[in-house]
């Protein structure tokens, strides 16, 4: 994780200050945010990359003099499978620590939520990530993909090692997320993950049932800061991760009533004000002015859904 940390934080300090980006930086952020499943989704790339490389090498007669490193350095589909296979599983360890030492207070599997939206928000930031939303599961969108980088320039190996390193922690992130973490040999609980998958991919029909919830508890909506207390439950039981997206939503919601807006900033503030939102609304105590409001949320959007 060393390069990952000195190069990414050094190229976005942008993201790191809180500053703004671009519009097309936003969209491409958003994208690969609202999409991480299968964008990062990668063991059939790195299944179709290992069995092309063994039938590229044994086109190569063995010879005692065959200039091998040549051959390997002067081809970019060569060096981009290369690239990727080292790669690979190198930051198992450390993720195997996350899971393996978590807090009592903090869900590892919430923990790895985090950190893959701050690396995918890095990895949107790269140049040479630009077009991996246009890889497929196909025969020649990797070749053009590899075709992209510049392996003949030496001013760009830590760059693209750094890519490839964010990329594959990403990617292991997500198989664990996706409740493949048995293939990693982990022992994940995934009794606090819900079934459903992310709440962005049913724009449609969840934002309705969603709406009509909230309008069911609107008693409990007498401020920005109630807010907060939606995107927890969200959070907590439909994987919801951006707080920012968040926000950008609710003027989205189909609501027939008149309820307080929820300006940028509105979730980290009240979640620092109120420190036990960090975690689930379930181990919320009881005391507290938004734990009945969060449950008789949930509850509202489960009977929705269930309609």
């Amino acid at each position: 994780m060393g390069r990952i940390l000195t190069m990414t934080i050094q190229n976005n300090n942008a993201f790191e200050n809180g500053a703004g980006f671009s519009p097309i930086m936003q969209h491409r952020m958003n994208a690969m945010l609202k999409n991480a499943d299968r964008l990062f989704s990668i063991g059939w790339l790195r299944k179709r990359l290992w069995k092309e490389l063994g039938c590229r090498i044994s086109e190569i007669p063995a010879t005692e003099y065959e200039n091998y490193g040549r051959w390997l350095r002067n081809h970019f589909e060569i060096r981009f499978m290369l690239e990727f296979l080292s790669a690979y599983q190198k930051s198992l360890a450390s993720i195997r620590q996350i899971i393996g030492n978590a807090y009592d207070t903090l869900n590892p599997l919430e923990e790895l939520m985090e950190e893959r939206e701050e690396l995918i928000r890095k990895f949107a930031c790269m140049p040479l990530s630009k077009t991996w939303n246009c890889v497929r599961d196909d025969e020649e969108s990797w070749r053009q993909f590899a075709h992209r980088f510049p392996f003949s320039n030496p001013e760009k190996k830590e760059e693209i090692a750094c890519f490839f390193e964010i990329l594959d922690r990403i990617s292991i992130i997500t198989d664990i997320l996706c409740r493949r973490a048995k293939e990693y040999e982990l022992e994940v609980d995934y009794s606090s993950m819900p079934d459903n998958k992310m709440l962005y991919e049913h724009e449609g029909s969840f934002d309705e049932a969603l709406s009509r919830a909230i309008e069911n508890v609107s008693s409990y909506m007498t401020s920005k800061s109630a807010w907060a207390v939606v995107y927890c439950v969200l959070r907590d039981y439909y994987n919801y991760q951006s707080q920012a997206d968040f926000e950008r939503s609710v003027p989205r919601l189909p609501l027939k009533i008149e309820l307080p807006g929820c300006p940028k900033g509105t979730i980290s503030s009240t979640l620092r004000d109120n420190k036990y939102m960090i975690l689930r609304i379930d181990k919320w105590p009881i005391v507290k002015k938004f734990t009945k409001f969060a449950l008789e949320l949930r509850a509202a959007i489960q009977a929705e859904l269930n309609k």
